[in-house]
């Protein structure tokens, strides 16, 4: 099954991913970074649980767990639906902002459902170390737009952190995993 055609389920884990199209950037500077974050959560935060994220300025990832909720339809639809309202909100207000035309993101948003507690330490770590995988760091702690810094400070607002850190047993381990220089491939990512 190709992976933007993955039926989204209620109650399951997914890593989410999309791109802008062609060499367009979603994130020209900081303030859109914030921004799509502040309204990821304000219209989807009632349907999903986020674990953690990284926003790269031409794509995103992040690792979410749907709410196990009655919606009274085709959950798979709702859900799609729901992405892809907030995906055309960001797109709508990006170019309202920049005075820009057409479409920002890639038709489909894509997603991988992550059912073993192993892969979704994987996931988790391939997230983090993104933007060094792409060359924007030297030291991939140091991007900050990521759940890194904000799982090991026990203080994030949007991240079940606190779960996150309980995947790996305990903070040294989440830490000493992401420290590890293989390189993790997810597949298509």
């Amino acid at each position: 099954m190709a992976i933007k055609s993955l039926p989204l389920e209620p109650g399951k884990y997914y890593h989410i991913f999309n791109r802008a199209c062609g060499f367009e950037k979603l994130f020209w500077e900081g303030y859109n970074y914030d921004f799509f974050l502040e309204k990821f959560i304000e219209r989807l935060g009632d349907i999903l649980i986020l674990y953690c994220y990284c926003l790269i300025p031409n794509h995103f990832h992040i690792l979410v767990k749907l709410k196990d909720i009655d919606i009274g339809e085709d959950p798979s639809r709702f859900y799609s639906k729901r992405f892809s309202n907030f995906f055309n909100a960001y797109a709508q207000s990006f170019n309202k902002f920049y005075r820009r035309h057409g479409a920002l993101f890639s038709q489909n948003f894509k997603r991988k459902e992550v059912e073993e507690i192993t892969y979704r330490r994987m996931v988790v770590i391939y997230i983090h170390r993104n933007p060094l995988k792409h060359g924007l760091v030297d030291d991939f702690k140091k991007w900050q737009y990521s759940s890194y810094q904000e799982i090991l400070s026990h203080n994030s607002e949007i991240c079940r952190g606190e779960e996150v850190i309980n995947w790996f047993g305990s903070k040294d381990i989440f830490e000493f995993c992401h420290q590890l220089k293989t390189e993790i491939t997810l597949g298509a990512f």
